[in-house]
């Protein structure tokens, strides 16, 4: 995966603000996703979460470009001039850039509304499912094991609903339940996907307190309304970002 930095993957590559890029892309890619959905079934809400996702995919590649130690020496340019589907990295990139066009496109109102909005719609579904697969191609990342191609696309779409929610619109609280609960669900499974060595480095580094607080948290989505889109935005970033963050281990002895 880091070798769209030019550098080996090495464990002090992680720091925080790649925990913060695999929270923002998930916003940005669940957004483009509802915003397309708006646009195809002409909801006058579309233009505004347009607006929205253009805004935080660009926030994101800055701190993808920002928190990369080669952002000077713009090596990642290989990406857009290259050919490689086998990189969850390539995928991504070129993913953000095209729902950044079509998003742009459809809120300038320049070119054909539906097959545009289906292309963002392509495109945002892209870059909900990439950062997963990034995490789960790291073959010697004990924790970062197959089970994270799902939850990650549901975690960037609960941190979307939820946003959305806070925002003011009713029709993404019942899409939040679902998203969230399927998405808790694999989280509480997740520690029983591991080998025992895994299980318990990712207990104790990630503290089971914590983990467990996430999870209580994220339920708070079932609750209160007023209280619910908050729960679900905090248990989804903070979920996203442990795994990011203490998964960088490759066990005793690699």
């Amino acid at each position: 995966m880091t070798e769209f930095y030019g550098l080996p993957n090495a464990g002090e590559f992680w720091h925080w603000t790649n925990a913060l890029h695999f929270v923002l892309v998930g916003l940005a890619g669940g957004m483009a996703f509802l915003a397309a959905l708006l646009h195809l079934k002409g909801q006058e809400e579309a233009r505004r979460y347009t607006l929205l996702a253009l805004f935080l995919i660009a926030l994101d590649l800055f701190v993808l470009w920002a928190e990369s130690p080669a952002r000077f020496r713009f090596t990642h340019v290989w990406l857009f001039l290259s050919f490689h589907p086998q990189s969850p990295i390539w995928w991504g990139s070129w993913g953000l850039a095209l729902a950044l066009l079509t998003g742009g496109l459809l809120y300038l109102g320049k070119g054909p509304r539906k097959p545009l909005a289906w292309g963002l719609l392509l495109f945002g579904l892209v870059v909900l499912g990439y950062p997963g697969m990034a995490l789960v191609v790291n073959l010697n990342r004990p924790l970062w094991n197959a089970l994270l191609a799902g939850v990650f696309p549901l975690t960037a779409l609960g941190l979307a609903l939820a946003l959305a929610a806070l925002l003011g619109s009713p029709w993404a609280r019942a899409p939040l339940r679902m998203a969230m609960g399927a998405a808790l669900f694999l989280a509480l499974l997740y520690p029983l996907t591991l080998s025992q060595e895994a299980r318990g480095h990712f207990l104790e580094e990630a503290g089971l307190p914590f983990f467990l607080l996430l999870l209580l948290l994220g339920l708070g989505v079932f609750g209160k309304e007023r209280f619910a889109p908050w729960a679900g935005l905090m248990a989804a970033a903070g979920l996203r970002a442990l795994w990011v963050l203490v998964g960088q281990w490759q066990g005793l002895g690699l």
